[in-house]
Formats: C-alpha cells, sequence, structure tokens
C-alpha cells in the first residue's frame, strides 16, 4: 500500500492519566484509524522516558486523503478528547522522499568518491 504522506501526531500523556490515556485509545483508536483514508496506522512509544512519549503515525496515499481525514468529525472529535490526557500535541504532515541509489552503472563513475565504491581488497592491505 503506497503511503506518500505521513501524519504524525506527537505528545505527551500527562503524569496521572495513564490510566485515563488507556481507556481514550481503546475508545477512540478503532474509530480514528478506520477512517476511509487512512491506509496504514503505527502507535510508538518512547522506550528512554523522553519527550514526546507517544507517536502516532497515520499513513495516506494523497493529500486530499489526509485532509479528508483531519477535516473528519472523528478526527476533531478524537483530537479535542485526547488534549484531556495529553500535553505538548503536536501534529505534521511528512511528504515521504528519498535518494536513488542505483549501483548499476558503477564503471561510469571512476571518479566518483571513494564511499560510492567498495574497497577493494589491496586498498585494504
Amino acid at each position: 500500500m503506497d503511503t506518500t504522506y505521513t501524519y504524525e501526531i506527537e505528545f505527551d500523556v500527562r503524569g496521572s492519566y495513564r490510566e485515563e490515556y488507556r481507556q481514550w485509545l481503546s475508545e477512540n483508536g478503532t474509530r480514528w484509524v478506520s477512517h476511509p483514508s487512512v491506509r496504514s496506522f503505527e502507535r510508538r512509544e518512547n522506550a528512554n522516558g523522553l519527550s514526546p512519549a507517544v507517536k502516532l503515525l497515520f499513513g495516506f496515499g494523497s493529500v486530499e486523503g489526509w485532509r479528508s481525514f483531519v477535516e473528519s468529525d472523528v478526527h476533531t472529535e478524537a483530537k479535542a478528547t485526547l488534549r484531556r490526557v495529553a500535553t505538548d500535541l503536536d501534529a505534521t504532515l511528512w511528504e515521504r522522499s528519498g535518494l536513488v541509489l542505483d549501483a548499476s552503472d558503477r564503471s561510469e563513475r571512476k571518479g566518483s568518491p571513494p564511499f560510492f565504491d567498495p574497497p577493494s581488497a589491496e586498498k585494504r592491505s
């Protein structure tokens, strides 16, 4: 499934609201991730106890899909109720991009920096 866009929501759970957060997650989580435009979902918790403590990652195939999600009642309600148990709530939309790494034409790159080509046995000795 193509998820070119990732909507990342980060937050910290208020110190005494850990159980309320778990309740919120069970009540809102399924409805939230079941929105028709959501193509993937991942929840991460910071293992080191640092901030942000929780990161929710929603994957979308298009900006229009993301927009449909963030403008939906499901998202608006879930985010509003999350604010009751969370602090430092922040959201960012990311667009995936990358570098093309193609090793098939190494012979054409003789003048390239050494990190493009593996060291030869002669260079290592």
